[in-house]
């Protein structure tokens, strides 16, 4: 398990364990990789065909388990590589092998990043460039240890060599044009009730409230943003509300999109659940215009709820629109109308009630504002409340609990409205969270999922109450999820949706600053021209001055000098040694130089002279001056040049 092969393979197994999108599998295959390296190696060879049988086989079984799991099977043939990699753990490998497992390994890293796109991808980065090198110098070394393993160490990289490589991977990433850097897959949506989708529940007056989970849903970047629709509601059989069989698609305006840009407000929200959305996207208005890559054919149904005619999981879940803030009043059909003031027939105690709490209020919207007020008022905010009585839910809220989730709040609201006269319609969706502290976003959760009201009122068109008491509920505080949140929004901004459009921004913020620093350098040019002609020079005499003074006043330190004495006897040596003049260990430097006293003059004076410095410098501490320490150079050029036309009178002995 220390090899750094056999860890390799352990990332290619999880990497390709998540094509899942799930923990299983990587897990799974992390257990199975260990169990594997933990049993006795056995010299079999079963050939290459067991080899391809064993990928077809879990190819297969990828492929037939795959729907069970509601999980995508487009990755079959790398289960099939991850068995037959699981299976060659159990016995001695070749060469050729070893290297085919490598190869595999470096494939399955692939499928992560076709479908890792969060900031798990650096995690996945990290351990590729800390193992693939030691894998490959593992690989090498046992090719020329044969059964002797040789241990394996790699160069180390100074800061100056990193910074050097990921200046030119930035640079890459960033001035390559995108489209010759291909876009990540797009994969549909796992099928199956995996993932509990909002617009699935039918809310019904009598259950409890669902869980209240930190699940990150959505993320919303807008200055001001509403409540985002997901769905209207507007049958009630009595026990539960209901969206109809009477909502026609239509298409969005074909406007144009500078005019609606210019005129509109905008947002922006990434998907971190498309699986939720079950073809919605949340919007908090009337849609003039909508723009994304990971749905196709938008338009609205008959409540104005944003509709897709198909939706599917990509690397760039961000879709963008821009609403009217004041939309068209909507006229209602006769058939719609009778529909929206249908209810249970109310009994004489909730008529009193309901006669008291509106005493005094006449106009239709001030009677809808008195009773959403005394609902936000008079009840208390509940989750998990508990169970109404199924035949008389409405009238044992308002009577006798006085408490709730929201789905009670809206579904009685609703019915009220109704008992008036007034068209109304439950709207479910979600409560724009808070932003982030570090990426300015809005986090919606799954906790933030809200149902409200909607009534139609004369010459006003469709307006919006919100009768939970919203203020009873304790207002989440910071958690550690919101700084991984943060940084994921911030990977996938910046990382995994840095397209063509964002590559032309990036490039174009530079070149507006160049372009205007080049104009203000044309207006001011001369004046800084000669402020910095004159501070240059300025600065070119102070350290003239400044190296003249040093050099009159101070003496270099002993251990310069003696560094200095030490690199030219060095020198010296070297060069009598390749001329068969060799200072043997015992030798001191003078018992040395007085072997040399057979030989010429000019052979020993510039030898004495190094000696005599070297010992000076190395023992006595001495300090040597420029003059001395060019007289030094100059002794060793001389010594070169003796020992040129000179030839020992001696043999040299080896």
């Amino acid at each position: 398990m220390k090899s750094a092969r056999h860890q390799f393979i352990l990332l290619g197994l999880i990497c390709q364990g998540l094509s899942w999108d799930n923990l299983v599998l990587p897990l799974l295959n992390a257990l199975l990789w260990a169990a594997c390296l933990a049993r006795p190696r056995r010299a079999i060879h079963p050939g290459q065909v067991a080899d391809i049988a064993a990928i077809v086989l879990g190819g297969l079984l990828a492929w037939r388990l795959a729907p069970v799991f509601h999980v995508s099977a487009h990755f079959a043939v790398g289960h099939g590589l991850s068995l037959l990699q699981l299976l060659r753990l159990l016995r001695p490998l070749d060469h050729r092998e070893k290297i085919f497992s490598l190869i595999v390994a470096a494939g399955q890293l692939a499928v992560a990043c076709t479908v890792v796109l969060d900031y798990r991808f650096v995690l996945i980065l990290l351990a590729t460039l800390a193992l693939l090198p030691r894998a490959l110098a593992e690989l090498e070394a046992e090719s020329f240890a044969g059964a002797t393993p040789l241990p394996v160490t790699l160069p180390r990289l100074g800061w100056g060599k990193l910074l050097a490589i990921f200046a030119v991977m930035t640079t890459v990433f960033v001035g390559v044009p995108r489209g010759l850097l291909g876009t990540p897959l797009a994969a549909r949506l796992p099928g199956g009730d995996a993932l509990p989708g909002a617009l699935d529940t039918m809310l019904d007056p009598a259950r409890g409230g669902r869980a209240n989970s930190s699940r990150l849903i959505l993320q919303v970047d807008a200055a001001e943003v509403g409540y985002l629709r997901m769905m209207a509601l507007e049958n009630f059989d009595g026990r539960q509300w209901q969206a109809g069989n009477s909502s026609p698609w239509q298409p969005l305006p074909n406007a144009s999109p500078t005019w609606v840009a210019a005129n509109f407000p905008h947002r922006r929200v990434r998907v971190k659940e498309p699986g939720i959305l079950n073809r919605v996207l949340p919007t908090d208005g009337h849609v003039m215009r909508v723009a994304g890559r990971f749905f196709r054919g938008p338009g609205r149904d008959a409540h104005d709820v944003l509709l897709c005619q198909a939706m599917w999981n990509s690397g760039n879940n961000l879709y963008e629109y821009w609403v009217q803030p004041q939309p068209p009043v909507a006229l209602l059909p006769p058939s719609q109308r009778q529909r929206l003031l249908t209810g249970p027939a109310p009994s004489q105690e909730l008529r009193t009630w309901l006669t008291n709490v509106l005493a005094g209020t006449t106009e239709p919207l001030a009677r809808a504002r008195r009773l959403e007020a005394h609902l936000r008022e008079q009840f208390r905010y509940e989750l998990g409340a508990p169970e109404l009585d199924r035949l008389n839910a409405l009238e044992e809220f308002l009577l006798r609990e006085r408490r709730g989730h929201c789905e009670r709040f809206a579904s009685a609201l609703a019915l009220l409205l109704r008992m008036e006269g007034i068209p109304a319609r439950v709207v479910v969706g979600f409560v724009p969270g808070e932003r982030n502290w570090l990426s300015g976003w809005r986090d919606v959760r799954l906790r933030d999922a809200h149902a409200w009201v909607e009534a139609h009122l004369t010459g006003l068109g469709w307006v919006q109450f919100d009768p939970t008491p919203r203020a009873s509920q304790p207002p989440p505080g910071w958690e550690p999820a919101d700084l991984i949140d943060a940084l994921d929004v911030i990977w996938y901004l910046n990382i995994v949706n840095f397209d063509a459009t964002a590559q032309r921004s990036f490039f174009q913020v530079p070149t507006e600053a160049i372009r205007s620093a080049g104009d203000h350098l044309r207006e001011t040019g001369p004046i800084w021209l000669g402020l910095g002609a004159l501070g240059g020079l300025g600065w070119l005499g102070w350290r003239g001055w400044r190296r003249r003074q040093r050099s009159a006043t101070t003496v270099p330190p002993a251990n310069v000098s003696a560094r200095f004495a030490s690199h030219h006897y060095g020198q010296a040596l070297r060069i009598l040694a390749k001329h068969g003049f060799h200072r043997h260990p015992p030798e001191t430097p003078w018992e040395f130089l007085a072997s040399l006293r057979n030989e010429p003059l000019p052979l020993r004076e510039p030898v004495a002279r190094i000696t005599k410095a070297f010992c000076a410098t190395r023992y006595g501490g001495a300090v040597l001056s420029e003059v001395e320490q060019r007289e030094l150079a100059k002794a060793v050029e001389r010594l070169r040049a003796a020992l040129a036309s000179h030839r020992p009178t001696v043999p040299v002995s080896k």
